[in-house]
């Protein structure tokens, strides 16, 4: 474990607040859900990006790509964030974080960071000092926006996106990688994967699934954006050879790689831009969503026609085989014109959804019944 401590310009500022200051209501009567399903403001915030659910007090945590870090206090279990308090800015891409035993690790552009201080507890403390665990990644800005996640192994996962369109990956590019919460043990997961930025573990079979940006100047319609599931450690899902299922990419039309390519288990239309996914593992919703996946359409924006802007699920079988794909959530996108954008999808441990939408800037909940 490095020795030494990173000061990025952290502090706590004055944004806290205990109720909802906008007026959210153009923006909730525009989207639709199944029979039985409820949409409602959780928090507002600029531009919130991955969420993580603290234990054991239920404190949520929320990333962006603009420099600052939310907590999230919903005291009295109503459905909205009572306190809504920024605990760092100024960090380089934040976009990742996640959380184990009480410790909240940060995703940056170039490092992976911890707060050795039990996050939870007092919301009046500034993340600092933040201590890396994990140096020298790539510091892009293209497809550098780190998603990072604790799995049932008690792992670090991290994405490393490739930082270009479609081009020859290096060592720290185009893969997932997992290594032990102070760093040591880096091992790839998965390899030629060029843009995930949203992983879930099944929570019957424990195995890894996770979300692909596909290419893009290849045409409205190609390569569809993938869903992968990680069945061995090291396989490779096929980038920058391939997207979907078997679309060669541009360029790579007549080469092959090395390896055995594992094709992707479902495809999205292309340009769909599908970042998080959580598996349903709670009790609130009906029985038949047990453990079926939400998958965020963040929307395209290089597309002659936008696609996306919606929250699809993922059927599966009781093996734990994706079996299809339906629209859950959609209405972001209304005439051509977007009024949200989904990002990440969290469980509560009520059983609700936490859905970010940087676009509108606002934490949605998604609950079932009165």
């Amino acid at each position: 474990m490095l020795n030494h401590v990173a000061y990025a310009g952290i502090a706590v500022l004055a944004l806290s607040t205990t109720a909802l200051a906008g007026d959210y209501s153009g923006v909730l009567s525009k989207v639709k859900l199944p029979p039985g399903f409820n949409i409602s403001v959780y928090a507002e915030m600029p531009k919130p990006r991955q969420i993580e659910v603290g234990k054991p007090l239920g404190v949520v945590f929320v990333g962006s790509r603009h420099g600052h870090i939310y907590s999230l206090v919903d005291s009295n279990r109503d459905g909205v964030a009572d306190e809504v308090k920024e605990r760092a800015n100024g960090l380089n891409v934040p976009n990742g974080v996640a959380m184990q035993d009480s410790i909240l690790y940060v995703g940056l552009q170039d490092k992976i960071t911890n707060w050795p201080v039990p996050a939870e507890f007092d919301s009046a403390l500034p993340l600092q000092p933040l201590v890396p665990i994990a140096e020298n990644l790539k510091n892009e800005f293209l497809h550098g926006w780190r998603y990072i996640g604790f799995g049932p192994d008690r792992k670090l996962y991290v994405s490393l996106g490739a930082p270009c369109n479609i081009c020859e990956l290096e060592d720290n590019t185009g893969k997932i990688v997992r290594m032990n919460p102070d760093g040591s043990g880096w091992e790839v997961v998965a390899d030629g994967v060029r843009n995930s930025v949203g992983f879930d573990w099944h929570p019957k079979t424990g195995e890894l699934w996770f979300t692909d940006n596909g290419a893009d100047g290849m045409g409205d319609d190609t390569p569809p954006d993938e869903l992968n599931r990680v069945k061995t450690v090291g396989q490779n899902f096929g980038f920058p050879y391939y997207g979907g299922k078997s679309t060669k990419l541009a360029g790579y039309e007549d080469k092959e790689p090395a390896g055995e390519v594992v094709p992707a288990e479902i495809e999205f239309q292309a340009h769909s831009a599908n970042l998080g996914i959580e598996f349903y593992d709670g009790g609130m919703f009906p029985a038949e969503y047990k453990n079926d996946a939400f998958v965020a359409q963040h929307g395209s924006w290089n597309r002659t026609e936008p696609v996306g802007y919606r929250i699809m699920r993922i059927r599966f079988d009781d093996d734990g085989n994706a079996v299809g794909k339906e629209v859950f959530a959609d209405g972001w996108l209304s005439d051509g014109a977007a009024v949200g954008r989904p990002v990440d999808i969290e469980e509560l441990p009520d059983g609700s959804l936490l859905v970010s939408d940087d676009f509108a800037n606002i934490v949605y909940r998604i609950s079932y019944g009165g």
